[in-house]
């Protein structure tokens, strides 16, 4: 199945929605605990494995509390591999933005090489180190319909401006939902 994020052929154009995603999680309901969000959007090129820096605030009966994650963005067709990031640059990265975690964004997916590293840095370390593939980032915004409208309005025009859209959008998020879980399983 073909997703809205496949006819994305700029690379920027992919940076700029996942920055929304972020910013729109400050103003759309969601079921975060989140008193804050910051994104810094670091624009495209010479970004040192930076391309969004996200922070988030949390606020509990002590204190306000930070979580920072480094975001990577990868719009490529083909599998992300560990050719295409500086793993070997990771920790400096995370030190120097003082982040707690780095967050690969891929159009498509990581090789499986990439996967077992960053499961490796994970036992290893302090810091989280997380992908998220194509499916798993169209979960996402697909929750996010002012995203959908924004970004996607071919797909926002097909799906959502009929006479039963409220309805097409519950079934499509619950048979988007029913294949990712069908495909955790194999």
């Amino acid at each position: 199945m073909s997703l809205p994020l496949d006819e994305i052929e700029d690379g920027y154009k992919f940076q700029q929605i996942i920055a929304e995603y972020f910013r729109s999680l400050k103003s759309e309901k969601h079921d975060f605990h989140i008193a804050d969000i910051h994104v810094e959007d670091n624009g495209v090129g010479g970004d040192d494995g930076c391309d969004i820096l996200v922070e988030f605030h949390f606020e509990d009966v002590i204190g306000r509390h930070c979580h920072r994650w480094i975001i990577e963005c990868k719009s490529q067709k083909k599998a992300v591999s560990l050719e295409d990031i500086s793993t070997n640059n990771l920790e400096t990265i995370l030190k120097a933005k003082s982040a707690n975690g780095y967050l690969l964004i891929c159009k498509n997916d990581a090789t499986a090489k990439l996967k077992r590293i960053f499961a490796d840095l994970n036992s290893n370390g302090t810091s989280n180190y997380v992908i998220w593939n194509g499916s798993e980032l169209w979960h996402r915004l697909i929750k996010r319909l002012t995203l959908i409208q924004a970004f996607f309005p071919d797909y926002y025009r097909v799906n959502f401006l009929n006479n039963n859209a409220k309805i097409d959008f519950d079934e499509l998020v619950k048979r988007f939902e029913k294949k990712l879980k069908s495909n955790e399983k194999e």
